[in-house]
């Protein structure tokens, strides 16, 4: 098996053709192969968080002094 290293771009996400699309549109829950994913149980809820994204910007302010104070 060939092995292929790829690094995301996370503001780039990678284009479907039309194909693959309506391949993708076309599967049944059923269909999915969820046998390499591991099954959460009732641990890994129990030590979740909820993580919010940070949605600030940060920004730079330059206000003038006045001249008399």
């Amino acid at each position: 098996m060939k092995t292929i290293k790829y690094t995301p771009v996370p503001n780039k996400k990678p284009q479907l053709s039309e194909a693959q699309e309506a391949r993708l549109a076309s599967l049944s829950d059923e269909d999915i192969d969820y046998s390499d994913i591991e099954e959460l149980n009732d641990e890994f809820w129990e030590k979740a968080e909820i993580v919010s994204p940070d949605l600030t910007q940060p920004i730079t302010l330059r206000v003038r002094s006045p001249l008399s104070c």
